[in-house]
């Protein structure tokens, strides 16, 4: 039974890449508790996939860094009366998948299931009991806690991570968005199964919750699934507003040393909230940047013309506050310098005199052609409307992009570049070994 399931999701995942899918309609509506729903029916594909967003991610740590973070890890280790073992092996047993993960700003609870009338009752009756009854078995929370300090200790092994690490908290300073998401040994020591309880209870719940479903069912089911889902689901209270990221008042450039033979350089500030009215602007600016790499400007001058790195990338990270815009390479050691002002001497050429209107253009076809690909399968399908929900965007928002697009001209670019990313402001950090003089 299991292999047949599993070779027919295989089959159905092979055809998903060919179908096209137009831009959907995306219905919607609210729970008796308070979670508020958003589906897309789709057809052909006996697909389900569902995603639960909490306002639950690392932002709600407290004093408690990486409770956000572990309490995701163990919630699907036990449920309901059952083992973390037989959580797996009755999703397996009908291949479906059930994933938990946390971000800065969100955690979420993925689902997959084929939609068969025996499949999804076996997986959904599984997905409930993770949602409405983890059990945070002791043993398992040590042995996740035990997993976590190790994967911090290793963030010591890289240097790319500690780069990373280095650059949120110099941009972030004081705000939580500072804080590594998995925390910090101390933190986590101070972590014990009781904090785990106490988080699941206070932001598990409906009113702080979207849902998010794409697939091969009706509105009817898809309410009905829902409510099931949801019934038992304390209605709570939406969590209170994340504070501000506040502007930085100053350049600043750091390095921490790192025995290797690389240097890992990041360089970047806090510009973007969600749904902010620059984004098409900043997006598509970027996209001639560093954010479409081989034809951007930054691999061209870096790579093919310098020969500083392999590889070379901006982006722009838009988050319930201001996210980071942020610009990456690794080089040789002795070429660290020579990397650090390109890059900066890179971007202020772009924010003086923006793009060519050849590179506008380029971008503009490039963006507009992989539009489909953004919504060719089920997953994508789904990311692409939990980041429309998440993020607060009209829900019209795909039927419009393509036009909001091909509306961004030179100008705007220029002037969002220079109003929003202010190198004076900008952090600087690299990770790696001073090169000395021979």
């Amino acid at each position: 039974m299991r292999s047949n399931q599993q070779r027919l999701m295989g089959l159905v995942l092979c055809l998903v890449t060919t179908v096209s899918v137009a831009v959907p309609t995306i219905q919607h509506w609210n729970t008796k508790n308070g979670a508020t729903v958003y589906f897309v029916p789709t057809q052909g594909l006996p697909i389900l996939d569902v995603q639960l967003v909490f306002d639950a991610g690392s932002a709600r740590d407290g004093e408690k860094l990486g409770v956000a973070a572990l309490t995701a890890a163990v919630l699907n280790e036990g449920a309901g009366g059952l083992t973390a073992q037989e959580i797996a092996e009755q999703l397996e047993s009908v291949g479906a998948q059930l994933g938990v993960s946390a971000s800065r700003d969100f955690t979420s609870i993925s689902y997959r299931s084929l939609t068969d009338e025996q499949t999804l009752a076996t997986s959904w009756a599984v997905f409930k009991k993770v949602l409405n009854q983890p059990s945070f078995p002791l043993k398992e929370f040590k042995r996740v806690k035990q997993n976590t300090l190790l994967g911090i200790k290793r963030r010591e092994e890289s240097p790319g991570t500690l780069a990373q690490l280095a650059l949120y908290k110099a941009m972030f300073k004081n705000h939580p968005y500072s804080n590594a998401i998995k925390g910090e040994e101390a933190s986590v020591n101070d972590i014990h199964k009781v904090d785990l309880k106490a988080f699941y209870k206070q932001y598990y719940v409906a009113k702080n919750l979207l849902v998010v479903v794409v697939g091969g069912i009706s509105r009817e089911q898809a309410e009905q699934l829902t409510n099931e889902l949801l019934l038992a689901l304390p209605s709570g209270k939406e969590a209170e507003p994340i504070k501000p990221v506040a502007d930085l008042k100053q350049a600043e450039n750091l390095h921490q040393e790192y025995p290797s033979q690389q240097t890992h350089l990041m360089y970047g500030l806090p510009v973007l909230k969600h749904n902010d009215a620059d984004y098409f602007a900043l997006y598509v600016g970027n996209h001639i940047l560093g954010g479409s790499g081989f034809s951007s400007r930054i691999v061209k001058e870096i790579r093919e013309e310098r020969g500083l790195a392999y590889s070379a990338y901006s982006y722009f990270h838009p988050m319930v506050e201001k996210g980071p815009f942020l610009m990456g390479l690794q080089t040789r050691n002795e070429k660290a310098a020579e990397a650090s002002a390109a890059v900066k001497g890179l971007l202020t050429s772009f924010i003086e005199e923006g793009p060519t209107e050849k590179e506008l253009i380029a971008s503009k076809k490039n963006i507009s052609g992989g539009f489909a690909l953004k919504l060719d399968s089920n997953k994508k399908l789904l990311g692409n409307i939990v980041s429309i929900v998440a993020s607060g965007a009209p829900l019209d928002y795909l039927n419009t992009y393509l036009q909001r697009i091909e509306l961004v001209t030179r100008k705007q670019i220029q002037n969002a570049f220079k109003r929003r990313v202010d190198m004076n402001q900008m952090v600087m950090v690299t990770v790696g070994q001073t090169a000395t003089e021979k």
